[in-house]
């Protein structure tokens, strides 16, 4: 069934519960470079372990670390600087700094665009989902955020994670208490904020009812990838619980409105789990399989919007503003 393979891939629940006896995350390494204080550069680090599949492909287990690179640079002045990891969607590192890194360096915060990809030798996965999915990801973030944390001109209590589409249902994944739990050692910097934009919050698993920091999304009114109403409602019952987690939805605003070219272009060979609605007892599985099959599709819609772009950098600085003070 190579449909249903791909649509666990796409929607994060990419294996069943873990094997029994395996270990929680891995510790962290050392970081393996740093740039001189306050110099921009290439910054390799590990990622905080690995999340892949068992030898019967059932299983979810942990694996060793891969060692990823990104790209980090810092705003003017002496620091130490509050940071924003970035964390790209599903083509890669291709508009992120165009659209979003110098902004932020504008607004005083040093910048980590990271790259899941290169070092795990892959291109892209907007067709090829299965290849590594959001939650495999999320070692990356963490760490992204060891790293950051030990670096000398990186104030560690003011680092916030920002993704965008495949790497916004990372963010929203990282959110959660779980993945603090896991990931992050009793009493270490952990972070401060996410923001995740345009993800996929079809998937319903418990571990989603709890976040460990502040929640901002931002989704598309007009998005047909990742549309917004899944977030909306998990917004409001986030928020109904208790949790600091809110979004903004942009009127006519259609998937990648921030980044894309300011016209409507179809990509008729992306995977596409937009009717897609599994659940799970838990983020690692089982999924339930009953009522998805067929609802995977090919094809989804990006276009650029100048001014959702230019609300959601007022929107942006103003919740960092709030949040990383």
């Amino acid at each position: 069934m190579p449909a249903l393979a791909a649509l666990l891939g796409l929607l994060v629940l990419a294996g069943c519960a873990a094997e029994p006896g395996v270990p929680g995350a891995a510790p962290f390494p050392p970081t393996v470079s740093t740039p001189a204080a306050n110099a921009d550069g290439v910054l390799a680090f590990p990622s905080a372990g690995a999340i892949q599949r068992g030898s019967n492909g059932r299983y979810l287990i942990q694996g060793p670390s891969v060692i990823l690179k990104g790209e980090l640079r810092f705003p003017p002045g002496s620091g130490p600087f509050p940071a924003v990891v970035l964390a790209h969607g599903c083509n890669g590192n291709r508009n992120i700094e165009r659209a979003w890194g110098r902004v932020l360096r504008e607004w005083g915060y040093a910048t980590f665009a990271i790259d899941s990809f290169g070092g795990r030798g892959i291109k892209e996965v907007c067709t090829r989902l299965r290849i590594l999915t959001p939650l495999q990801r999320l070692p990356d973030a963490y760490g992204a955020l060891h790293a950051l944390a030990a670096h000398p001109s990186i104030d560690p209590r003011r680092i916030a994670l920002m993704g965008f589409s495949h790497g916004g249902a990372l963010t929203m994944i990282a959110s959660t208490a779980w993945a603090k739990e896991i990931y992050v050692p009793s009493g270490a910097p952990s972070f401060r904020a996410f923001f995740p934009f345009y993800p996929s919050c079809n998937a319903g698993f418990p571990e989603r009812k709890h976040a460990s920091a502040p929640v901002r999304i931002h989704a598309g009114a007009a998005d047909d990838w990742t549309p917004a109403r899944p977030c909306a409602d998990l917004a409001a019952s986030l928020k109904a619980s208790g949790q600091d987690v809110e979004i903004t939805i942009y009127p006519a605003a259609h998937h990648a409105f921030d980044q894309a070219p300011p016209r409507e272009i179809f990509l008729p060979n992306v995977n596409n789990g937009s009717a897609c609605f599994p659940q799970s007892p838990s983020i690692l599985g089982p999924v339930a399989l009953a009522g998805i099959a067929g609802c995977l599709k090919k094809g989804a819609t990006i276009a650029g919007n100048p001014e959702a772009a230019a609300a959601a950098r007022r929107n942006l600085r103003r919740q960092l503003e709030e949040i990383m003070k």
